[in-house]
């Protein structure tokens, strides 16, 4: 996504590209940019200057987006997404800090867009 963003405007960019630049696997880039594909945060272009790009501006993609489209709504602890599941549930002493922690996590992911990530790139 980084890539992308430092390539946006500029038509879209070919998996090879993005694979060599980062060192990834193409195959584990197809299956990443899939699931963008269905979070509607990329789309693909066929052809000789086809490619991949994104669907809004850097600044509009909030890095929370990005985790959800990739591994799913970020859960630290089972019981926070069903607190069914255990019986300690209301007993339980360390449950209102995870939960604590994972909506501080999700704040700070939600404040943070793919542009500063591309930022943060360009400095290194």
């Amino acid at each position: 996504m980084v890539d992308l963003a430092l390539n946006y405007n500029k038509g879209p960019l070919i998996l090879n590209v993005v694979s060599r630049q980062e060192k990834v696997s193409k195959k584990y880039l197809e299956q990443i940019v899939r699931r963008l594909m269905s979070a509607h945060l990329v789309k693909s272009v066929r052809g000789p200057k086809g490619g991949y790009y994104l669907t809004k501006s850097p600044e509009k993609i909030k890095v929370l987006d990005i985790i959800n489209a990739i591994e799913g709504p970020l859960i630290l602890i089972d019981c926070l997404k069903n607190p069914n599941q255990c019986s300690l549930v209301k007993s339980c002493v360390t449950r209102a800090y995870w939960q604590e922690v994972q909506n501080n996590l999700k704040k700070t992911f939600a404040n943070k867009t793919l542009k500063s990530l591309a930022e943060r790139k360009l400095r290194t």
